[in-house]
């Protein structure tokens, strides 16, 4: 052996030799911080790329944020998120699943199996209610176990919920809102709506708004029927405003702004209108020619997050427009974004 390569050799087994008497304390472990904007992307119908990613204002970044921390995939069609005791439920409607993580890392705790889920809603008592799009009955989830423990038949599919005092409002695809006990975790009674019912969304103390997007005909395209605005008072058990709208959607998006006292409304078009809760329509947000809104969401300071699907195969779009409809941000996300929701 030459003198160069022992050398070589004695300065390779020091530098080895001190490293390994590093201190836990002096070596760094580079970790991801997933506090931003969360995008829900559906992704495409039985290509299993919906996706939970991470968008961070001050960096102008991007990442799919749950594929990074697990190193695998979501799932097909992503549908909605939502939080409770301290961990992110995501519902996979056609992998028929919810991903329960982590809300700090992301990182997956368990999943829980259940026929095309759709939405799901913390009632309280370390309970939950979760809609399902091809089942007669809405489950009940213990977040102890995460697992569901029961299940309530209300004769008709299930899709958006929303909860106000001790009762769930479920949307059905048959232009019905069930009423839920939460406390008895049994049905007890029902709203009959407009045609077309999309989204029930809690205005505040004892009131909800119902938008019913009208009917389209399929095939040819036509307006057969316009869609409809209702406001519903949880005291009287009755609609009490029911506002017609000038035309119709195939779907729907609805907000509700406290800050505005109104709601912020599309049929699946370029146009953003708003809605006071006396009634009163006016035209909001036009969005630019070709984008299309798919999805609407907003922040407790009044940021409204437009989701725009593109072509459902490439990444699509969201546009931030702040409380005065100024447009104040926009960037690319993952294939079909839904909705965003701030982790803080």
């Amino acid at each position: 052996m030459t003198n160069n390569i022992k050398f070589a050799l004695g300065f390779s087994i020091l530098a080895l030799t001190f490293s390994s008497c590093k201190k836990d304390s002096e070596i760094t472990k580079e970790t991801e911080d997933y506090k931003g904007l969360i995008v829900v992307n559906e992704g495409g119908f039985n290509k299993s790329n919906g996706s939970l990613g991470v968008y961070k204002p001050g960096t102008k970044t991007y990442f799919d944020a749950f594929k990074k921390a697990n190193d695998r995939p979501l799932g097909d069609v992503v549908q909605s998120i939502a939080e409770m005791n301290g961990k992110l439920y995501i519902v996979v409607n056609n992998s028929n699943k919810i991903e329960v993580i982590n809300k700090s890392d992301f990182k997956s705790v368990t999943s829980i199996s259940s026929t095309s889920p759709r939405f799901m809603v913390n009632i309280g008592n370390n309970k939950a209610v979760l809609s399902n799009l091809y089942d007669n009955s809405v489950k009940i989830v213990d977040l102890n176990t995460n697992a569901i423990s029961a299940q309530v038949n209300i004769n008709h599919w299930s899709d958006a919920l929303s909860v106000l005092d001790s009762v769930t409002y479920i949307a059905t695809l048959d232009n019905k809102v069930m009423l839920l006990n939460n406390k008895k975790q049994s049905l007890m009674d029902s709203v009959s709506t407009a045609t077309g019912l999309s989204k029930v969304v809690n205005l505040g103390p004892d009131n909800l708004a119902f938008l019913c997007t009208g009917l389209i005909d399929w095939n040819s395209g036509n307006t057969l029927e316009n869609g409809t605005i209702q406001i519903y008072n949880s005291d009287s058990g009755k609609i009490t405003l029911s506002v017609p709208l000038s035309g119709a959607g195939y779907g729907g998006s609805m907000v509700y702004d406290a800050s505005a006292a109104a709601v912020y409304f599309n049929l699946g078009n370029n146009v953003i209108q708003k809605m006071t809760l006396a009634g009163l329509i006016s035209t909001y947000i036009t969005l630019p020619s070709g984008v299309s809104v798919y999805g609407l969401s907003i922040d407790t300071n009044g940021n409204l997050y437009v989701t725009d699907a593109g072509d459902f195969n490439s990444a699509g779009k969201v546009y931030v427009y702040n409380s005065a409809g100024t447009k104040t941000n926009e960037f690319s996300a993952g294939i079909a974004p839904s909705a965003v929701w701030v982790n803080d």
